[in-house]
């Protein structure tokens, strides 16, 4: 995927800077490659499409031995019996593919399948995965994850509590991958500096044509305050905000009907 977009670039005459940028002010920004070199960029328009990274909670043991979706393609081994902690539409795809190559997958579930989305349709994909063979740990959140035996894969043993009726849940998995949502990547890059204001979970506050509270910068994608964190939701954003900026166009972005 990365090498296919950067030949795309290329090919419409785009310049692909491998940078780390900040903004210094409305219309320019500071931009420190991995050798440390800095330059400066300006620019009458700058757009914001930095996405998210996935979370991880304050249970012991969970940022020091659990995956999340970032890694699961880069594992060396096959991730044998595993835990997929979160229903969002990133924890069931994996526990999907996951069981489809052979995988022993269970989901622990906090609460409703699919947040956001039609209930109706989250309770029938979960039908069909349980009818499928992945197991499904429901109302429950971990407490405690613990390494049992390293390798690769090792041993998990991970503690958790009914939602509903407080007993303790304890098994053993040799992965455990986290997908209890993202946080937007929207700090560390000088947005205070310029006025774009954010929510009080990072997201970015935007008008109906995807501008902030800078107007010269606009933003996309899944650091948009309450918007859905949906790839292709963000590329139309994207191709109707570029037609509006330069092509005299005047269709929003519709974030309603979206499948």
């Amino acid at each position: 995927l990365n090498w296919n977009y950067r030949v795309q670039l290329r090919s419409e005459n785009v310049t692909y800077v491998n940078a780390y940028a900040e903004f210094t002010g409305p219309h320019t920004i500071k931009t420190t490659n991995k050798r440390g070199k800095v330059n400066e960029m300006t620019a009458e328009y700058f757009l914001l499409a930095t996405g998210g990274r996935p979370n991880y909670h304050d249970v012991p043991g969970m940022k020091d031995y659990c995956i999340t979706s970032d890694d699961l393609f880069s594992l060396p081994y096959r991730p044998g019996r595993t835990l997929v902690i979160g229903a969002s539409y990133v924890a069931l795809e994996c526990a999907g593919f996951l069981a489809a190559i052979g995988m022993d997958v269970t989901v622990m579930v906090r609460s409703i399948l699919l947040r956001g989305f039609d209930q109706q349709m989250a309770e029938l994909i979960g039908d069909y995965m349980a009818n499928h063979g992945i197991k499904f740990v429901r109302p429950a959140v971990p407490t405690k994850i613990e390494k049992m035996e390293d390798g690769m894969p090792g041993k998990i043993r991970v503690t958790g509590t009914n939602s509903l009726d407080g007993s303790e849940y304890v098994d053993e998995f040799n992965t455990v991958l986290v997908a209890t949502g993202r946080t937007p990547c929207t700090r560390g890059i000088g947005l205070e500096k310029v006025g774009v204001t954010l929510s009080k979970n990072d997201f970015v506050i935007h008008s109906d044509v995807e501008q902030t509270t800078c107007p010269s910068i606009y933003a996309v994608g899944d650091i948009l305050e309450g918007k859905p964190e949906l790839t292709p939701v963000a590329i139309q954003a994207g191709r109707l905000l570029a037609r509006r900026l330069f092509g005299g166009a005047t269709l929003k972005m519709d974030y309603v009907n979206v499948p």
